[in-house]
């Protein structure tokens, strides 16, 4: 793998994996959802049980904080677990003000967006599970796959399932991809692998001296 491609691959990577652990924690209920370390989560009906811990909210969820906001058509999840599941049609936007965004350095530059058919946050596990349809966009750079997981804990980022990152011109396809937050190290697994790069053009030489012009012929 060419210098080129592995740069755009961390690249996306490494966005991708902020933007998913911006994403909302569960907390404590209140009357129009739950709010829980500087995260909203604002829907019209919440049901929670107390004693299992069991919630869910049936109708469109919206969340916010600052830096990110995020909405699914549902959600459900467990308070004393630590988790909640955002549901149908998730998007999850960052503007690049995001707490997460300072540590991901110089190849994390938002605004972006993910999008997919379910989120799951473990916050106990600090693990983010993105599944079904998972789509990164980012200025000209995109990533696709079947799932997305990110931990937190040892700083890593697995994507599997008809894996495309693509950056302009440059793509890969990968049946499975994991990324190493902290060391930056890309291991790409697929049957085949797959990469594209654009064909680089020779540039123009200088243009040619004109001829000097031929002397006049002297007339007798």
């Amino acid at each position: 793998m060419n210098t080129t491609t592995l740069r755009a691959l961390a690249a996306a990577a490494t966005a991708a994996a902020f933007l998913i652990a911006a994403s909302p924690s569960p907390g404590p209920s209140a009357a129009n959802g739950m709010e829980m370390n500087g995260y909203q989560i604002e829907t019209d009906q919440t049901n929670w049980n107390l004693n299992t811990g069991d919630f869910t909210m049936p109708h469109e969820v919206k969340v916010t904080r600052p830096g990110t906001d995020a909405r699914g058509d549902k959600a459900k999840g467990n308070t004393k677990l630590g988790t909640a599941t955002l549901i149908g049609s998730v998007v999850v936007h960052d503007n690049g003000g995001a707490p997460e965004a300072k540590d991901a350095g110089p190849d994390y530059q938002g605004p972006a967006t993910i999008t997919s058919d379910e989120l799951t946050i473990d916050s106990k596990n600090k693990s983010y599970d993105a599944h079904g349809n998972v789509r990164f966009v980012q200025g000209n750079r995109v990533g696709t796959a079947d799932r997305g997981v990110l931990n937190q804990l040892q700083h890593t980022l697995h994507l599997e399932g008809n894996v495309v990152l693509a950056e302009g011109q440059t793509s890969m396809k990968a049946a499975v991809v994991d990324y190493n937050l902290q060391t930056r190290d890309v291991i790409a697994n697929g049957s085949p692998m797959i990469i594209r790069e654009p064909i680089p053009q020779r540039s123009p030489g200088p243009p040619a001296s004109p001829k000097p012009p031929k002397p006049k012929k002297k007339l007798l």
